[in-house]
């Protein structure tokens, strides 16, 4: 797809549910009330009974598995943990561990069969079904090319009520990869998400800047590559570090390409406030920065939750700084 039939192809798509895998769901709760102040609006025990119809291989898994959802504005938070059962969530937590797994989008009924057709010819059948009269759910292993999974929901599947809904939105996820524009160029053909406004942050155009080091804060030169879109509901994000001592490493060393971390906006006169809020729960500030109006941060809850929490202002960015170097894939003018 060229620039401007992606740009159409991504206006009205719709993430919804963004999995966590966790090996302890009552921990990994508690830490998530305790850390973020949100509490679940659904809690359940998944089973062959309670939810039937999960199959692989062309055969009914019999599996456990404990959810928690805490609804945000525009998507969800589930929390997994799989008991019994070799679903895709448990081959996920043994070969990677706790943390993000999987992105789910919810496909118009018109492109569901298109959906699946365009992924099978690019060689990635469903690993994972569910095919009855109430949900029709497909699950694509990437865990090799991206470190992910991706779940796909027909938009008339049926989905339980929230008992609660967070007023909040979840703004962006993130993937962190050795290769910014390898990974692009895939997930582009493959998921047919763009088109990319890809840059650079480093010293040259971010300001107040620091890095945790040996436990310090200190200002290193430091940059890194970025790919951003806005996709229907959620921002994508693909980042590939390049010179100091950045958060991103350490991840990729241990995980390889991966979902990293998720990004909350907040109000700028709200800033200060949340910042304490993490300091008092022993929450480190890991990096952060200024791009222009907009104050970002890392905060290092990947002990507590399997994955780095970012913050950012809701500062308008109307003018990038000097030396972001922007530039798109596909570039604007292609077709």
């Amino acid at each position: 797809m060229d620039f401007r039939a992606l740009q159409e192809r991504c206006r009205n798509r719709s993430f919804d549910e963004i999995v966590v895998v966790t090996r302890d769901i009552f921990r990994e709760l508690a830490n998530l009330q305790r850390i973020e102040h949100v509490i679940p609006g659904e809690m359940e025990i998944r089973t062959q009974q309670t939810h039937p119809g999960l199959r692989a291989g062309g055969e009914e898994i019999a599996y456990i598995e404990r959810s928690a959802t805490v609804f945000y504005e525009n998507t969800s938070l589930r929390l997994v943990e799989p008991v019994e059962g070799n679903t895709i969530y448990r081959q996920y937590l043994d070969r990677f561990g706790e943390g993000i797994c999987c992105i789910r989008e919810r496909i118009q009924v018109e492109q569901w069969q298109r959906t699946l057709e365009h992924l099978e010819a690019r060689g990635y059948t469903p690993v994972q079904t569910v095919d009855t009269d109430q949900c029709q759910a497909a699950w694509i292993d990437l865990m090799d090319p991206l470190g992910i999974v991706y779940e796909m929901l027909r938009e008339d599947s049926r989905c339980e009520e929230p008992m609660h809904v967070v007023p909040a939105r979840l703004s962006q996820i993130n993937i962190s990869t050795p290769d910014v524009r390898g990974t692009i160029v895939f997930i582009t053909d493959l998921l047919e998400i763009g088109p990319w406004e890809v840059g650079c942050q480093s010293n040259s155009c971010v300001t107040d800047y620091g890095f945790l080091v040996n436990g310090k804060l200190e200002e290193p030169e430091f940059s890194f590559l970025l790919a951003i879109l806005v996709c229907g509901n959620i921002e994508w994000e693909v980042i590939e570090p390049v010179k100091g001592p950045l958060v991103y490493n350490e991840f990729l060393e241990q995980h390889g390409i991966g979902f990293h971390h998720i990004l909350q906006e907040y109000p700028a006169w709200q800033w200060q406030e949340v910042l304490a809020d993490y300091e008092k729960n022993n929450i480190r500030l890991n990096c952060k920065g200024k791009l222009g109006p907009v104050e970002w941060c890392y905060m290092d809850t990947s002990r507590e939750l399997g994955f780095f929490k970012e913050m950012r202002t809701d500062a308008v960015m109307d003018r990038l700084p000097e030396g972001y170097l922007q530039f798109f894939y596909p570039e604007q003018n292609q077709g």
